[in-house]
């Protein structure tokens, strides 16, 4: 039985359970059989994972890696979720009858997706779910059985749904990550730099990325009307952030800092990542739909205008020919039906 189930094996799933085995820890990684293709074959073909970049350095065994979702999670101690929020209903479904009352579960990003397993899983289920605030790890596989990190683990904050058991997820996630707490599910999730960041650095440069595979945002993307526009996106949020009695964590004066090319080469990895290597990329499908949406909502309720995340979701919805305005994650779908910011922090405090 393993110390801990990685379940995604996309770029950060791989990433976060080769880092962990690498330290020592007792790791399955699991993925479904149909996208194996994307890295599992490499991994398996190497061996392993040869770690690279500014995190932990070397070749790390994974202890397992099965399709078979419920040997992943047979005794383990912590579950940690890295997949696109599109697949977390099929896996939330999935996991359902395999849930445990002593079960962990942490998203890396969330998404709100701890809200979306409680959910699922009923108000019966006494099984821990929270999310930290954006991915673990900025990293990349970048080859087969080969992984880069742009940078080391920096402390996240962390919470769960309801918010009563976030003391419980930070004692048993700080066992192997440290963690600080935030006020719910919905400060962690809506302060990940994506919100800000992705959509309007993607969909103002739409034509370089259809035209270049290898568009690498954060070398290729970034320009002072990029920055200008992610933080008019900051702006609005800021305005819902201090409404709901939230900190915010601000994201663009990292945009700054890249582009100073000269001033900052030690940011020259993180330059490197590549992606999007398409419009229908994470970064823009995922982030209009979740972050962005609920951020649109959260403002039409509480009477915050927010033009540039509406023309945003607007032009990446024409682009692809999509309405992501319908496809958007609800409030209602999370449960949220209350109308002011006390009555939204009581619900995802209690969850009732």
């Amino acid at each position: 039985m393993a110390q801990i189930a990685v379940l995604g094996g996309g770029g950060t799933g791989c990433y976060i359970a080769a880092e962990l085995s690498l330290r020592g820890f007792s790791v399955a990684l699991y993925e479904e059989k149909a996208y194996w293709h994307e890295n599992i074959d490499g991994i398996l073909e190497q061996g392993g994972v040869e770690m690279t970049g500014l995190g932990v350095n070397g070749f790390a065994r994974i202890g397992e890696i099965t399709d078979d979702l419920s040997r992943a999670l047979e005794g383990c101690d912590l579950v940690i979720v890295s997949m696109v929020a599109w697949r977390h209903k099929k896996l939330a479904q999935a996991m359902k009858p395999l849930v445990r009352e002593d079960m962990v579960i942490v998203f890396s990003a969330g998404n709100f997706g701890s809200i979306l397993f409680k959910r699922i899983f009923g108000p019966g289920c006494g099984a821990v779910v929270g999310e930290t605030c954006g991915n673990m790890f900025p990293c990349r596989m970048i080859g087969p059985g080969k992984a880069i990190a742009a940078g080391t683990y920096a402390p996240k904050l962390v919470a769960a749904f309801p918010g009563r058991d976030t003391p419980a997820l930070m004692e048993r996630f700080s066992k192997y990550f440290p963690c600080k707490p935030a006020q719910n599910v919905f400060e962690a999730a809506l302060n990940a730099p994506n919100v800000v960041i992705h959509l309007a650095g993607s969909v103002l440069n739409t034509g370089a990325i259809e035209r270049n595979p290898a568009f690498a945002l954060y070398r290729d993307g970034l320009s002072q009307g990029v920055i200008s526009c992610q933080k008019a996106v900051q702006a609005e949020k800021k305005r819902i952030m201090e409404a709901m009695g939230y900190q915010m964590v601000i994201h663009t004066e990292q945009m700054e800092r890249l582009v100073q090319y000269d001033k900052y080469p030690e940011f020259d990895c993180f330059r490197s990542l590549a992606g999007p290597d398409g419009m229908r990329h994470r970064y823009v499908e995922e982030d209009a739909t979740m972050g962005d949406s609920i951020l649109l909502q959260l403002g039409r309720l509480l009477s915050i205008p927010t033009p540039t995340v509406w023309a945003l979701i607007q032009v990446a919805g024409a682009i692809n020919e999509e309405d992501y305005f319908s496809r958007g994650l609800k409030l209602e779908t999370l449960g949220i039906t209350g109308k002011t910011p006390e009555e939204i922090n009581r619900y995802l405090f209690s969850g009732e």
